[in-house]
């Protein structure tokens, strides 16, 4: 056999290999993600390979593929056949649709159309390096050992199974490396390639790799040396015991808190709402120093069906008979066999659906035929709350003497840990200490932590000693920490003072999707919105919720119900009117006048005269003046924010629409500038992102529905103040 004949035999094995080591990267999709077929990508790998083979020219090659890519996407997405064209409107408008939402950075809003092509693009990249490392830099060792890094890390931590793929790799890896360097060296030593030599190189090859492999797999294992390292890097994502990195999300277990968490967008579900509002899941009540547990002193439980009012939650606060009841859909993406429910809920439908309501955590189960189930969706009934203000501030404390039906009660919500540090209870009386009411006692507490410079974070967040309370850590030490810290806080300050307190769980508002008609909006809840707040219980008035974690807000409404001041009796006297018959004469000009001693040429003197004799202190006063007012400007970024905030303060038609727009002139001052394209939402994000909050997101979708033509009123100012001054406070760097 020639030369020739020879290389290019070699060439056919080592683009053979390089697709075998290529489709390993593919293998694992259909069982770690929703990819439904792997053929078209499959047989795009082996034609570009072909076309590298063959060198087909650029222009034709690029073509062709563009031409298969195009068929794949329609005869996965489109109805129809391809020949018809009628696919191409279409796949045009997806494409354009999906360049503007690149382009504002929403990646969730891809379409699977445009995944995909971005998906073949990325192959037709992969497929030419590998071309790239094989034909012209004749090294894989790179690749190699990414795809074996692959391999491994999908089959430690996902469902795949890598046992049969690191084997191929192996094989396939040493089968390229070992034809490569023998390329290598004939090159180097510019030898003459014939078929003789390279079977005297590759039959040995062969053999020892093959050996090698049979013996590995057939072969004794011995037991590992080292610690499993699998269950530590786990407890990162599960936050087993509450150490480690948490994984957000709901979860049952609170026995453990602390510890830093990292985020999950996983889609929990999707609702369609008249109205922003918490979803509620569970309460607990028994603190212990370290998380919270549920007591067991009203562990019972209460069936009810699709429908039937449920008349425990009738000591939600806020409700009236006149209140209307509005409906809203819920429509569930993760397996959970429990719903989410806004304050003031009446019913709950869902179809051949029982409901069990457990009196001591308030959680709701959903059953069919005796087993619990998922639901996909279901609808529910609620009040929204509207708290009278003026009832909350007239709540006195709870008379067990004269209501002893609610001694349980007290003793159950004010419950407090033996071990607590005195020095808690000390801070709940000094934070107080000013206050006369109930309500205004809690919301001082609901205040302080905003007020006090702590600080909301997901990471720097320690977990408690094992004889430290979690409470008396946050408090006086760290001082920084996420919505279970300042919740959690909040209640224990609250319980030391004898006031009845809960601890609540469930999720914010979530991400607004899109406007369905003028009623309904469409808002997605994942993982990320995951949150715990604090219930407060008011007699006469019932469970109110509080949100004391910073940069939070739980729309909660407040009716500003007070006694006005008297008005002016009507009888009181009038300003005296001048009378119709008298003439007012108009006043004369002073620089005119002939018996006026002032003279203007007298005033241009002596402002002459002050300016010479005082020229040195002027111009001082103006060099002064300048550089002040220079540093000023210089430093702007540090002060203005602060004269905003007051501004804004004291201003009494205060807009809370020129005060978002005075927000983000000060971020794009600060650096942090929108793109061309990028939608406000979008925006928001990233500005959430950056400082890691998620005050950005509630200012801009309270902002968004002004703009949709629902007037900001009073109290929306008076809610996002807190959250509009928390946020541009940050860009005084």
């Amino acid at each position: 056999m020639s030369a020739h004949s020879s290389n290019k035999i070699q060439t056919i094995v080592l683009y053979l290999l390089g697709f075998f080591l290529l489709w390993e990267w593919l293998r694992p999709l259909q069982e770690i993600t929703d990819t439904g077929s792997l053929t078209y990508f499959v047989v795009f790998i082996a034609l570009s390979f072909v076309f590298y083979y063959l060198k087909v020219h650029w222009i034709l090659s690029v073509s062709l593929k563009a031409i298969f890519i195009m068929y794949a996407l329609q005869a996965l997405y489109i109805d129809g056949a391809f020949l018809n064209f009628l696919w191409v409107g279409p796949l045009l408008q997806d494409f354009i649709e999906n360049i503007r939402l690149t382009i504002g950075r929403e990646w969730y809003e891809l379409s699977f159309i445009y995944r995909s092509l971005l998906f073949f693009i990325l192959l037709w990249l992969m497929a030419y390096l590998i071309q790239y490392w094989l034909m012209i830099k004749k090294t894989i060792l790179l690749f190699y050992i990414m795809t074996i890094v692959y391999i491994t890390i999908l089959d430690t931590f996902t469902a795949f199974d890598g046992s049969a793929s690191i084997i191929r790799v192996i094989i396939f890896g040493f089968l390229l490396m070992g034809i490569l360097a023998l390329q290598k060296i004939v090159d180097k030593e510019s030898l003459i390639p014939s078929r003789i030599k390279a079977q005297r190189w590759i039959i040995p090859l062969v053999f020892m790799v093959g050996v090698s492999s049979t013996f590995a797999l057939a072969g004794p294992k011995a037991d590992p040396i080292w610690p499993d390292p699998v269950p530590f890097l786990q407890s990162f994502a599960d936050g087993a015991g509450g150490t480690g990195v948490s994984k957000i999300g709901y979860g049952t277990d609170d026995t453990a808190l602390g510890g830093p968490f990292i985020g999950d967008d996983s889609v929990v579900f999707q609702a369609e709402v008249k109205r922003e509002h918490y979803w509620k899941i569970e309460t607990k009540d028994l603190y212990t120093g370290k998380g919270w547990e549920t007591s067991t002193i009203r562990d019972s439980e209460a069936f009810f069906k699709s429908g039937e009012p449920m008349a425990y939650f009738s000591y939600f606060g806020g409700l009236n008979e006149s209140t209307p009841i509005d409906s809203e859909k819920v429509m569930v993406e993760q397996p959970y066999s429990h719903i989410v429910y806004p304050y003031g809920m009446q019913t709950v439908k869902s179809e051949n659906t029982t409901f069990n309501l457990n009196f001591g955590n308030e959680k709701i189960t959903t059953y069919q035929n005796y087993e619990e189930v998922k639901l996909d969706e279901y609808i529910v009934d609620y009040k929204n709350p509207n708290f009278s203000l003026k009832a909350l501030r007239s709540a006195n404390g709870i008379d067990v003497q004269e209501m002893p039906e609610m001694e349980p009660i007290i003793n159950q919500f004010t419950q407090l840990p033996e071990g607590l540090p005195q020095r808690v209870k000390d801070l709940a009386i000094e934070i107080t200490a000013e206050e006369e009411t109930l309500y205004e006692k809690v919301k001082a507490i609901e205040a302080y932590f905003s007020q006090k410079g702590y600080v909301y974070d997901q990471f720097d967040v320690p977990v408690p000693e094992e004889n430290q309370d979690y409470v008396d850590q946050f408090l006086f030490e760290t001082k920084r920490g996420y919505c279970d810290n300042f919740s959690t806080s909040m209640v224990v300050l609250v319980r030391s003072l004898g006031i009845p307190a809960r601890w609540a769980k469930g999720y914010t508002e979530g991400e607004h999707k899109k406007n369905i008609d003028s009623e309904y909006d469409l808002y997605e809840i994942s993982n990320n919105n995951a949150h715990s707040w604090v219930e407060v219980l008011f007699p006469e008035v019932g469970w109110v919720p509080f949100e004391p974690t910073v940069g939070f807000s739980n729309n909660v409404t407040i009716n500003y119900d007070l006694d006005l001041p008297e008005s002016t009796p009507s009888n009181a006297p009038e300003t005296e009117k001048p009378s119709p018959d008298k003439t007012i004469k108009p006043e004369s000009d002073p620089g005119t006048s002939e018996d006026s001693s002032f003279s203007f040429k007298e005033m241009v003197d002596d402002v002459k005269t002050f300016f010479v004799e005082n020229w040195t202190i002027l111009f001082l006063i103006f060099i002064g003046s300048v550089i002040a007012a220079v540093i000023l400007f210089r430093f702007r970024g540090r002060w203005f924010p602060y004269y905003l905030i007051y501004y804004y303060r004291f201003k009494k038609d205060a807009d809370f629409s020129s005060a978002y727009l005075s927000l983000l002139y000060q971020l794009r001052r600060y650096g942090l500038k929108m793109d061309d394209g990028q939608t406000l939402r979008a925006y928001s994000r990233y500005i959430d992102t950056f400082f890691g909050t998620r005050e950005m997101s509630i200012l801009t979708s309270r902002y968004e529905k002004g703009l949709y033509g629902q007037e900001h009123s009073v109290e929306d100012w008076t809610q996002m103040r807190e959250l509009w001054e928390n946020l541009i406070k940050r860009t005084t760097g």
